[in-house]
């Protein structure tokens, strides 16, 4: 645990200051504690816009993930791979507009030019990389990549207005995830322009 802090404290710190992530300012520890004093953001989770409207429009869901996209280039630049790319950690930075988004949750990125990864395999189950869940002691090495696939599953919810891995059971949604067969056809894609 201790050694997970200290990377998200080195990651943060790389990261500096920036529009498209939560930035950290000061850290104050105590002999039980440590404190990352960090952006406040109002706006909340991306996750409750989501499950307030059923399914947002169009032009917001290209603004929402042109945002994420130049908060992930800025990280990708510092060669930094987010690992855990979910609507719970996409905050808004305010309550007026839901398209200014910030990456938040640095505990399991990584610097991708590493030789080893510290927490190989991680994320959250439905939005995790194939390449994470495939990984094995005979290979040991993903990229920023990952954030991509991550972000592509995102980019469905925000269209759909649901996962394109289903079920109640973390193993299933793990399976289905490996296997990455996913429903482009779905009524409300088809709804999406180009």
């Amino acid at each position: 645990m201790q050694e997970g802090l200290f990377n998200e404290v080195k990651v943060m710190r790389k990261l500096g200051d920036g529009e498209h992530h939560m930035v950290m300012y000061e850290i104050h520890e105590t002999k039980h504690s440590v404190y990352l004093v960090t952006d406040y953001l109002p706006g909340g989770e991306l996750l409750n816009v989501i499950s307030k409207s059923q399914r947002l429009q169009e032009n917001s869901v290209k603004k929402i993930i042109k945002n994420i996209l130049k908060g992930l280039e800025y990280c990708h630049e510092k060669r930094i791979m987010h690992r855990d790319l979910k609507p719970e950690n996409l905050m808004l930075s305010s309550l007026e507009n839901i398209h200014k988004i910030k990456i938040i949750d640095f505990g399991l990125a990584q610097f991708y030019d590493r030789n080893e990864y510290l927490f190989k395999r991680c994320g959250t189950p439905g939005f995790i990389a194939p390449e994470i869940l495939s990984i094995d002691k005979h290979s040991s090495k993903y990229d920023e990549k990952c954030d991509i696939f991550s972000l592509g599953i995102i980019f469905y919810i925000l269209l759909n207005g649901h996962s394109p891995f289903q079920s109640s059971d973390i193993k299933k949604i793990l399976k289905m995830n490996r296997v990455c067969k996913i429903d482009f056809k779905t009524k409300t894609l088809k709804k999406v322009s180009e």
